[in-house]
């Protein structure tokens, strides 16, 4: 379905089915923000527990004095199972005034008994603009906000130190760790063990998740990998985008994931 074909009916749960969830609320902008009348919006940083969903719950019991009520969940696949169960009879039966939404780029990573319960609606990912390159392209895939920085060149190239600081940018620590990566890849193997050594002291599951998108890319444009050896990594990566808890043990994975990149062992 294309994007600005969206209809919300009261009364109703919908599930949409987004290429990467920064889209998903790029195209929800003329939906939320009071549009449809009061509204709740959950976005989780790691994972959506049973109070997450207790409050749209209790949100939705009373109807306002606008004509519809919004609860938007983006990354719904991000629900625990004891969330989930909590919120079956609700998504089935919403009241006739609400309108509940879930965002997620995997659905099938949702619970049977959720999809069930829900109307689906998958939208297209639109054309990109000419000019993008390989890499660029793949950022825009994995983050729709990052399209307009890109366009415009706005990004900076991190010192190694700033890379530890956890405020820090993102489209900014994406930019440099390609550079960094790039420079490694082609350093003598102690000087690769090195820089490994200062990114695996970084435990921040967000860093992980921004190297482990860019890695990703590594693998696929590999040439020195084997098919079975690329499945391993990417999945690899795609495990640590879908955990919902940042239960990793740092330094073994980033050492796995950068020596397997370079193709060396260690």
């Amino acid at each position: 379905m294309q994007s600005d074909k969206l209809k919300f009916e009261n009364g109703k749960s919908y599930c949409l089915v987004v290429h990467n969830i920064e889209y998903g609320k790029h195209i929800l902008k003329d939906f939320v923000g009071g549009k449809l009348g009061s509204e709740l919006i959950i976005e989780p940083e790691n994972n959506i527990g049973i109070d997450e969903i207790r409050q749209a719950i209790e949100f939705l019991e009373f109807k306002s004095d606008e004509e519809k009520k919004l609860v938007v969940i983006y990354e719904a696949d991000k629900m625990t199972q004891e969330a989930a169960n909590a919120f079956l009879k609700t998504l089935e039966e919403p009241p006739s005034y609400g309108v509940i939404v879930l965002v997620t780029s995997r659905y099938a990573s949702l619970l049977p008994t959720i999809k069930s319960r829900v109307q689906k609606i998958s939208v297209e990912f639109p054309k990109l603009p000419d000019g993008l390159n390989d890499f660029e392209n793949h950022l825009v895939f994995w983050n729709y906000s990052y399209l307009e920085r890109i366009l415009n060149h706005d990004y900076t190239i991190l010192s190694e130190e700033e890379l530890q600081d956890e405020e820090v940018d993102e489209l900014n620590v994406i930019f440099t760790l390609k550079e960094l990566l790039n420079k490694y890849k082609e350093a003598s193997f102690q000087d690769y063990l090195t820089f490994i050594s200062k990114i695996s002291k970084i435990s921040n599951f967000r860093f992980l998740k921004i190297l482990s998108k860019v890695v990703a890319w590594y693998v696929f444009q590999s040439k020195n990998l084997s098919q079975d050896e690329k499945y391993r990594y990417i999945k690899i990566c795609d495990d640590i985008q879908k955990s919902k808890l940042a239960n990793f043990n740092y330094q073994l994975t980033y050492y796995t994931l950068l020596l397997g990149l370079r193709g060396d062992n260690a």
